[in-house]
């Protein structure tokens, strides 16, 4: 994997592919002198760079301990779903 550009600001934390030239980026930013952690799809394009998409979400670095709260009980749920069903066809 080639080595990631980042700007002076943004600090690449994780990314996790999704398959298909898709992946999601977590970073830290900064905007307008407030610190975030950013959520967001980002594409292969075709010179190979990864470029941001518009989907995603910016959190305020002030919410994350409510963000890391909510996922926990989101993960406590999912492990109590059943099995998904495939698809026939």
């Amino acid at each position: 994997m080639p080595e990631e550009k980042q700007a002076g600001d943004e600090r690449l934390i994780r990314a996790i592919d999704k398959g298909m030239g898709s992946r999601i980026h977590v970073r830290l930013s900064r905007f307008h002198d407030r610190d975030y952690l950013d959520i967001r799809n980002f594409y292969e394009a075709d010179d190979g760079e990864w470029k941001p998409t518009r989907k995603g979400i910016a959190i305020p670095v002030e919410l994350y301990t409510d963000l890391v709260s909510a996922l926990e009980e989101a993960g406590q749920l999912i492990k109590d779903l059943p099995p998904a069903k495939k698809e026939e066809g």
